[in-house]
């Protein structure tokens, strides 16, 4: 079987013409060199090297081995330099999956500065609120919101954003504002088609109480559900990503404040294996700008 290091030993001792100066080199001492070449005489069944003289010189056979593999070898550590480019100058395509609403309302702008950061990397996005398997669908990488389920995934969370209940003034107008979780019994709901939601837990000074209230609108988009607590339909449960800036505007009061809430996580989920530098360039600047945007949530 070929060994393409003893070619590229035997080619600096030809370029050399010294086992010392080969040896220095390529950082071997020079009875491996000596060594290496005796192997590639004996597998090659022919002598390379002359050694019956103070000067080496190639043999015939010696000559066309040289001659023939340095051009090659030369391409092959060229191809190998750009291999390792992949690392320090990182390229080529990085393939990303997430829900539709994650994408166009919190990484949109993001994922957008980071192409123009590094043209040199191909991103390929696929926006779905279908579970894709990342690994079956050849994606590097997926964003979702809730607790990661897949164990064959490495998580990292990249943001946290606790639940606010709130509700237009329009409603508040219309129905006594609840002062304690108790109170919502009788309150129109609007929450994700999940019991999670609909029967989360508020908690304060150690006391739990769960959510208790009619549900008048459920879907599984936020921005539905935000719009319909915008337009006084009822009491909604959705993250301070979500709605912050509708409470910050006046659109949205928070109701409950003293009450504690659970918080929903937003993780980059990616294969078990080695990460290449341009997905781990990727997850680093998608969570410095998702904490940073975290800091300005109510």
């Amino acid at each position: 079987m070929a060994n393409l290091d003893d070619t590229r030993i035997f080619n600096k001792v030809a370029e050399l013409c010294s086992y010392t100066k080969a040896g220095q080199q390529l950082s071997i001492p020079k009875a491996t060199v000596s060594r290496r070449i005796k192997l590639l005489e004996e597998r090659l069944g022919v002598k390379l090297i002359n050694r019956d003289t103070r000067k080496l010189s190639l043999t015939e056979a010696g000559n066309y081995l040289y001659q023939s593999t340095s051009p090659l070898l030369n391409q092959v550590l060229e191809i190998e330099d750009s291999t390792s480019n992949f690392q320090i100058h990182p390229a080529g395509e990085l393939r990303i999956t997430m829900p539709v609403e994650i994408g166009i309302r919190m990484l949109n702008d993001i994922i957008c500065d980071f192409a123009k950061l590094h043209p040199q990397i191909v991103l390929d996005i696929h926006m779905t609120n279908d579970l894709v398997d990342i690994i079956k669908e050849g994606y590097d990488i997926a964003i979702r919101g809730g607790s990661p389920k897949d164990s064959n995934l490495i998580s990292k969370k990249i943001m946290s954003s606790r639940f606010h209940l709130c509700c237009s003034q329009e409603y508040i107008a219309n129905h006594t504002a609840p002062t304690h979780p108790d109170e919502l019994k009788g309150h129109h709901l609007i929450a994700f088609p999940y019991a999670s939601y609909q029967q989360m837990k508020l908690t304060k000074e150690g006391k739990e109480v769960t959510i208790n209230a009619n549900n008048r609108l459920s879907a599984n988009s936020l921005d539905m559900l935000l719009k319909a607590a915008q337009k006084g339909l009822g009491i909604a449960i959705l993250p301070a990503s979500v709605c912050s800036d509708s409470i910050k505007a006046g659109a949205l009061t928070s109701l409950l404040n003293d009450w504690d809430t659970a918080e929903i996580g937003l993780f980059a989920l990616y294969p078990n294996r080695e990460k290449t530098k341009k997905l781990d360039l990727f997850i680093n600047y998608v969570e410095q700008r998702l904490t940073e945007l975290e800091q300005s949530f109510i």
